[in-house]
C-alpha cells in the first residue's frame, strides 16, 4: 500500500515575480510522492527533506522573525481575499474545509502502424483519502485502491514522478508541470494474439519504456470576476448565478517517450515494417489555444461546468525510425477538455471533475499520439473556525 501526502500552499497576496516585479498574485503549490492531482508540485520524500532544508536556511538567523527570500512570512502567507463580484462569486477562504477526495489520472501512448496501432498504458490506481484546508495550506493523505482495474500482477509495476507549480490570480493562470512514467503494458494484447486474455494471465508488459513531459501553459480569462475557476474545481469558492468567460493562451509542451529496444514487440515486426527499429520519439511544440468556459447553475447549489480550449502549435519531432535520427517541422494541434458536475452550499460541497488532453497531435499522419485523462471526486464541509494556540501564533494565521 502506497501512502500518498500532499501539501498545499494556497494564498493570494503579493509575490515577487521575476524582474523585481510584484502583484497580487496565488501561489500553489503540492508536494507529494505519487502522480499529480490538479495543480500539484510533487517530489520524493528525499527532496521534500531538501524543500524544508532550504526554507529553513532562508528563514534562519533573522532576529526581525521568519522570511523567505527578504519578506517577513507573516505578510508573505496572510490570506487576502480575492476581489469578486459578490453577486456571482462567494468565498470561503476564512473557513476550515474537510473532505474525502478519491482521483485518477489515465495516460496513453498510441504507435500508430498501417492497419492498427499498439497502445500502451500506464498502470495507475485509484486513490482514496482525507484533506484539510484552510488560510494558506492544506494537506491530503490518499493510498492506492488495489481494486477498480489496478493489478500489479497482470498488468506490471509503473513508476510514476511529477511536480507542477502554478502562479496565478484571477485573470491570469501560470502553470508548468513535469511528467515521468516508467513501465507500460499493452492495453491492447488482441493486437499481438486474438483473444489474447483468454489463454494468458498477464497483459504484455514493457519496463524499459518511458515516457516524459514537460507542459508549460499560460491562460488569460475575460471574466475572471464573474467565473469562478476554483468553483469549478470544487474548491473554495461557490458560484451563485451561471456566469462563462472566453480563454486565450499560449502553451509550451516537450515530450520524450523512449525505450532500450524497439517500441513494436517482435512478434508484430511484419506488421510495421517501416518503423521496425522505432525507439525513441521527441517532440517540442509551441502555440496558442483558446476557448471558453462556463457554469451554469441549478436551482440554488447544483452547478456544470464545462470548458473546451483547442490550440494550433508548430511542432517539432524528432525519431530514430531509419536508424538514424531525423527531424522535421510540422503544423500541430492540440485539446483540453473539462466536465464538473457538483453541488456547494455554505456548509456543504462536492462533486465530480473531469479532463482529457490532447497533445502533440498533427494534421497528417503521425507515428505517436498521447492523451492524459484524469478524473476527482470530492466531498467536503466548511466550518467556521478560529486558530488557537499554536496555530493561532503560526505566520499567516
Amino acid at each position: 500500500m502506497l501512502l500518498t501526502y500532499v501539501i498545499r500552499l494556497s494564498n493570494e497576496s503579493f509575490f515577487l515575480l521575476p524582474g523585481g516585479k510584484s502583484g497580487p498574485y496565488q501561489l500553489i503549490g503540492q508536494i507529494v510522492m505519487a502522480p499529480p492531482i490538479l495543480h500539484p508540485v510533487r517530489f520524493h520524500k528525499t527532496w521534500l527533506v531538501f524543500g524544508y532544508l532550504l526554507i529553513a536556511i532562508s528563514v534562519a538567523g533573522n532576529a526581525q522573525g521568519l522570511r523567505f527570500l527578504g519578506i517577513p512570512l507573516d505578510t508573505l502567507l496572510k490570506t487576502k481575499i480575492p476581489r469578486v463580484d459578490k453577486r456571482f462569486i462567494t468565498t470561503y477562504y476564512g473557513r476550515l474545509h474537510l473532505y474525502a477526495v478519491s482521483d485518477r489520472q489515465n495516460y496513453g501512448v498510441r504507435i500508430a502502424g498501417p492497419t492498427y496501432s499498439l497502445h500502451y498504458k500506464p498502470n495507475l490506481a485509484w486513490a482514496l483519502g482525507l484533506g484539510i484546508d484552510y488560510r494558506w495550506i492544506g494537506t491530503e493523505i490518499t493510498v492506492k485502491l488495489p481494486f477498480l482495474g489496478y493489478n500489479t500482477a497482470t498488468k506490471g509495476k509503473t513508476k510514476p514522478f511529477g511536480a507542477t507549480f502554478n502562479v496565478n490570480n484571477r485573470r491570469l493562470w501560470i502553470s508548468s508541470q513535469y511528467q515521468f512514467y516508467r513501465g507500460f503494458y499493452l492495453a491492447n494484447p488482441d493486437a499481438l494474439e486474438a483473444d489474447w486474455l483468454l489463454h494468458h494471465t498477464t497483459y504484455p508488459y514493457r519496463n524499459d519504456l518511458k515516457s516524459q513531459t514537460i507542459n508549460t501553459q499560460v491562460q488569460y480569462l475575460f471574466n475572471p470576476l464573474q467565473l469562478s475557476i476554483p468553483a469549478s474545481l470544487l474548491q473554495r469558492e461557490r458560484q451563485q448565478k451561471s456566469a462563462g468567460t472566453w480563454i486565450v493562451g499560449g502553451f509550451l509542451i516537450y515530450q520524450y517517450i523512449h525505450a532500450d529496444s524497439s517500441f513494436i514487440l517482435p512478434h508484430l515486426l511484419t506488421d510495421f515494417p517501416a518503423v521496425s527499429n522505432f525507439s525513441r520519439y521527441r517532440t517540442i511544440s509551441l502555440g496558442v489555444d483558446g476557448g471558453y468556459t462556463q457554469t451554469f447553475v441549478l436551482g440554488k447549489y447544483l452547478f456544470t461546468n464545462l470548458t473546451l480550449r483547442p490550440g494550433l502549435s508548430i511542432l517539432w519531432q524528432q525519431d530514430n525510425v531509419s536508424s538514424s535520427l531525423a527531424s522535421r517541422l510540422r503544423l500541430g494541434w492540440q485539446g483540453v477538455a473539462s466536465a464538473t458536475i457538483g453541488y456547494s452550499t455554505p456548509r456543504y460541497y462536492g462533486g465530480i471533475y473531469a479532463s482529457m488532453t490532447l497533445a502533440n497531435r498533427t494534421f497528417g499522419n503521425t507515428l505517436v499520439n498521447t492523451d492524459a485523462e484524469y478524473f476527482r471526486l470530492v466531498f467536503g464541509r466548511r466550518f467556521l473556525y478560529r486558530p488557537k494556540g499554536v496555530i493561532k501564533k503560526l505566520p499567516g494565521m
